[in-house]
């Protein structure tokens, strides 16, 4: 997990995905910056300063405005080997912008819409390690 907080005990809920469910594939940066051209949201204020210090690019930044992309599309999955491409770079979406995959983890697809529908009872998982490199079933 990117970013780990230390957790050392986890809730996983099963999930049920809509057949219909339109799920946008970032397979690379090219689908990223896609996103980001189709549904631009400027984040330049806010990420300016560590994006610079990550990617040493100066200049406008943007993510894909979620609210936009919820009216096309239910989910966006990061594919793992786009995340292991990208992950932490400067992602040009045209001459001005560019992006940064940044707060994702290989694999993670975010649900933007009520296409994904989870159970009531989790199941409790917990490193035994305290250090997230193995869960075991609580």
């Amino acid at each position: 997990m990117e970013d780990s907080m230390g957790w050392e005990r986890g809730l996983a809920y099963r999930a049920t995905i809509a057949t219909t469910a339109r799920v946008f594939e970032v397979d690379g940066p090219h689908a990223w910056a896609e996103l980001c051209r189709r549904f631009p949201i400027t984040v330049t204020d806010l990420k300016r300063h560590d994006w610079y210090r990550t990617t040493g690019r100066a200049g406008e930044w943007v993510i894909p405005d979620w609210a936009a992309v919820a009216e096309h599309y239910d989910g966006v999955h990061l594919q793992t080997g786009a995340y292991l491409e990208a992950a932490g770079t400067a992602i040009p979406v045209d001459d001005e912008r560019a992006s940064v995959i940044a707060g994702w983890n290989p694999g993670e697809t975010y649900w933007l819409t009520s296409a994904i529908r989870f159970d009531d009872s989790p199941r409790a998982w917990v490193s035994p390690d305290g250090q997230g490199d193995a869960w075991l079933r609580e």
